[in-house]
């Protein structure tokens, strides 16, 4: 890992392909289905992934709440690839399905491992779950009021409040929970082992 990190034209390259890919697929949706598009989890962790790298790239990751940002930027984007290709991708799959869903993912998390040196405890873990926490509560409290659910599983009316809570607290949270603890590990690890 440390040679790879030596390797400048490589993290170039990632940071670079990082960049293209999550404000193409910002970008793509903004123009094809305007800001409203914005409402669904894959858009705002795109977004959050450019705003991450473009933070990264103009020398902010310097910055104690960086390493936050990246971590939080790591877990969204890790949960949209999961997600969607486990619950919600019906074949065939477009390119920009693949451009948000599959590409930015796995190269944000490429990024992340090679790049960003500074990490976070693993007890603040909890740090992580606010955005998604914040993202379902909104939809469970609008959505009775528009009859807007941005997934089916979020659907309150179709699933019934008390289906939609326990998949969400009892499944989804502890999932994303223990994703967090587990990608925060294997962070610390891998930094721990390059300082010696």
């Amino acid at each position: 890992m440390t040679k790879i990190r030596e390797n400048g034209i490589l993290i170039n390259i990632v940071l670079l392909l990082v960049v293209i890919t999550s404000i193409w697929g910002v970008m793509w949706s903004l123009i094809e289905w305007g800001i409203a598009d914005q409402k669904y989890f894959t858009n705002q962790a795109n977004l959050i992934v450019a705003i991450t790298v473009l933070l990264f790239f103009v020398a902010k990751n310097n910055n104690k709440w960086f390493p936050y940002l990246a971590a939080i930027t790591l877990i969204n984007i890790t949960m949209t690839g999961i997600i969607y290709h486990v619950m919600l991708a019906t074949p065939p799959i477009s390119f920009q399905a693949h451009l948000t869903h599959t590409l930015t993912p796995i190269l944000y998390f490429i990024f992340y491992f090679l790049s960003v040196k500074e990490t976070i405890k693993i007890k603040q873990f909890w740090v992580l779950l606010i955005h998604p926490f914040v993202y379902f509560i909104f939809f469970l409290v609008t959505g009775p009021f528009t009859g807007f659910y941005p997934y089916g599983f979020m659907n309150v009316s179709e699933n019934g409040l008390g289906s939609v809570l326990q998949f969400i607290v009892l499944m989804m949270m502890p999932a994303i929970a223990l994703l967090s603890i587990v990608l925060i590990y294997i962070k610390n690890k891998i930094e721990k082992t390059i300082k010696g």
